[in-house]
């Protein structure tokens, strides 16, 4: 090794990625006579390297291999001297290709590249390799040496990251929005107006909509897609930690920062930041914000030097934030820095031809997770998921389908419960609201087809048949009614109570006790003067033309 090693002409400051070896050649050249004295000293500086570290005499058989070498590839060092390192490490169809493109190459020009190796165990890995010729005094190449790293977990990591976008490209992949809807065509159609330029975006819609799925795509369209896109949900972060979440901080900021942090505004270098919830930022914090869009720079905390910033800015909220602007909760400027760009996403109850094609889609991906092929729609399953008003939007219908899905592959029958996890109650008071706002929905047409019912029937009081009873009101048949009072569970209350009067006097005159003290006398609340007197604060039902609230089930 060391005859070698006096070969070298080579100067420290050329050495590249070999500028410690290159100091040391240079060091063990100035000690001369001394160097075989040296020796041991510079082959333990040689063994104690992180990488690993072959020299190879012109044909390519190595005169020297380091310990770290030997760990990558599983031989001794022993086996390691005197091999060609081509023949022992890669491939034998591999080995004509190799020498001839050794054959080909510019003689004394450095090489590097990536690429798998057989250890002795015969499995594969990956190294990254770096070699330099070794030339002497009159420029021949007389040797290399090669630096070689392992970067086995780089690649597993990168594979995994590859592995994960795929996936997110499959779910999220533009050409699988959902858009029969006029509205969702237009929203299609902004996403690929705006995904070509570098304007920042507003994307506006309920909760559930797939604001998300909207940003995505606008980055994924972009000439920023190879980038990151980073998330940051603004009405998860506590106001007290907003600043360093976005800026990061240096080393010793702060009491307690004893790591430097890498803020959400350096993540997102060069690709896009996605603002979920602006709305809900910190009025304080807002101008921060606002300096880095004007400026395109900001400071860590900490360091008192500005780094740029060319991250585009997708924002979506599913307040209205122009209203909150003008009431002075949220910064005018920043809304308008913002929303150079808006785009409007419908809820799901206003696309109910949407319904259908998102559920058929969502049921692909969630068998598909499962390794099972899709349960086919039935017109009529595609009916009741339209019937339902979808409070949740989007979100709630995939949540739907991923519990049917996982159900049917135990069940075999694909069953949906929208209402899962929602009380009747509620489930009643978002129709009710739904309703009063004369919103176009089943369920509201339901609550409101109800109202009219009991109503009717209560100034009747209750009476279905004859010129004066409900079912003349309406102008239905009183079959028509029963058969819909039946439906809504509507009963006669003065009716119920009499039959529960009769149930307990039977049960006493068989002598039982609690009937006993069910019937007990009670104080009777004061009546109204006069049983047809309207119920205070309920209009009463005027005569109208027949109407029609029959609906579909």
């Amino acid at each position: 090794m060391a005859t070698l090693l006096r070969h070298s002409r080579e100067p420290a400051a050329a050495a590249g990625p070999f500028v410690g070896l290159g100091l040391l050649i240079d060091e063990m050249k100035a000690s001369g006579s001394k160097l075989r004295e040296r020796e041991p000293f510079y082959r333990a500086i040689l063994e104690s390297l992180s990488e690993g570290l072959l020299i190879a005499d012109a044909e390519g058989r190595m005169i020297y291999a380091n310990a770290r070498l030997a760990e990558i590839t599983g031989y001794s060092q022993n086996e390691l001297v005197g091999k060609t390192s081509r023949h022992l490490l890669i491939r034998k169809e591999e080995w004509q290709a190799m020498e001839k493109r050794l054959k080909t190459q510019p003689l004394g020009q450095p090489e590097e590249y990536e690429r798998e190796v057989i250890r002795k165990n015969g499995s594969y890995q990956w190294v990254q390799v770096r070699f330099r010729p070794w030339l002497n005094n009159q420029g021949k190449v007389i040797g290399i040496i090669g630096a070689v790293n392992c970067i086995q977990r780089r690649k597993r990591l990168e594979r995994e990251n590859e592995h994960l976008r795929d996936e997110l490209r499959a779910e999220l992949n533009p050409g699988l929005i959902v858009g029969q809807n006029h509205a969702m065509k237009k929203v299609l159609e902004q996403i690929k107006v705006v995904a070509s330029t570098g304007a920042n975006a507003l994307i506006l819609g309920e909760t559930g909509t797939g604001k998300d799925v909207v940003a995505r795509t606008i980055h994924e369209l972009s000439d920023r897609g190879d980038r990151p896109l980073v998330r940051v949900n603004c009405r998860a972060i506590p106001s007290d930690l907003v600043e360093g979440e976005f800026f990061g901080h240096a080393r010793g900021a702060f009491s307690g920062a004893i790591a430097e942090r890498v803020g959400r505004l350096e993540l997102a270098e060069g690709g896009t930041l996605f603002l979920d919830e602006i709305g809900a930022l910190p009025l304080a914090f807002q101008g921060r914000l606002l300096s880095v869009l004007r400026h395109g720079r900001f400071e860590k905390l900490g360091e008192d030097h500005p780094r740029a910033l060319t991250a585009r800015f997708i924002a979506a909220t599913s307040r209205d934030l122009a209203a909150q602007a003008k009431a002075g909760k949220f910064r005018l400027d920043l809304y308008h820095r913002l929303s150079v760009f808006p785009i409007e996403l419908p809820p799901l109850r206003e696309r109910p031809e949407d319904i259908g094609p998102l559920a058929e889609h969502f049921i692909g991906l969630s068998a598909g997770r499962l390794g099972l092929p899709g349960p086919g729609l039935t017109k009529a399953q595609v009916r009741e998921l339209e019937g339902y008003d979808w409070p949740g939007n989007v979100r709630e219908l995939k949540n739907v389908i991923e519990r049917a899905v996982i159900l049917w592959r135990s069940t075999g029958a694909l069953q949906f419960e929208p209402s899962m996890g929602r009380s009747a109650g509620a489930d009643d008071r978002t129709a009710e609201t739904h309703a009063r706002k004369g919103e176009l929905s089943l369920r509201g047409l339901k609550v409101r087809e109800r109202d009219i019912l009991l109503r009717a029937l209560e100034q009747t009081r209750w009476k279905i048949y004859g010129p004066d009873g409900a079912a003349a009101l309406l102008g239905l048949k009183p079959t028509t009614l029963a058969s819909k009072m039946k439906k809504f569970g509507l009963t006669n209350p003065q009716a119920a109570a009499g039959r529960t009067r009769t149930t307990m006097l039977r049960a006493r005159a068989r002598g039982s006790p609690a009937a006993d003290a069910a019937s007990a006398p009670e104080p009777r609340p004061a009546q109204p003067a006069s049983p047809f007197t309207p119920e205070a604060g309920r209009p009463s039902l005027e005569m109208v033309p027949a109407l029609d609230v029959t609906t579909s089930d």
